[in-house]
């Protein structure tokens, strides 16, 4: 997996980045990306546990 540091130095060194920074927007940018990433690391995390919740019933009605 990629480092976070170094998705965020590439996307400083982006012309593009130089215009956000310059206005301050990078930052807003970089908090949707974090706040995307966050929400979909949750809802992987829930949907691991309502699979493994399946899993367990299903082992318990074949015994």
């Amino acid at each position: 997996m990629i480092n976070l540091l170094t998705i965020l130095s590439l996307l400083l060194q982006v012309p593009m980045a130089d215009t956000f920074r310059s206005d301050g927007k990078i930052y807003v940018v970089i908090a949707i990306i974090l706040i995307i990433l966050l929400g979909m690391f949750f809802y992987l995390f829930r949907l691991d546990k309502k699979i493994g919740q399946i899993e367990e019933e299903l082992k318990d009605k074949e015994k």
